[in-house]
């Protein structure tokens, strides 16, 4: 019973960080340039995971170029 309550305790703070992560990186880049003015969307929600994604396997890719 303690394994699966641990699994599923750690399942449900992956999903949390992984809906309030982008949040978070929203809301940095508000506070560095205010200028920009992101709102807190769904679509920009979605375009922070896909930029994130692509700014990630563009690193992958270069760390296998060596």
């Amino acid at each position: 019973m303690n394994k699966t309550v641990s699994i599923l305790v750690a399942i449900v703070v992956i999903l949390s960080l992984l809906i309030i992560a982008p949040f978070l990186t929203i809301w940095s880049l508000n506070t560095i340039f205010p200028v920009l003015e992101i709102p807190y969307t769904l679509e920009t929600w979605t375009a922070t995971i896909l930029l994130t994604a692509v700014l990630q396997s563009s690193s992958l890719s270069f760390k296998n170029r060596k």
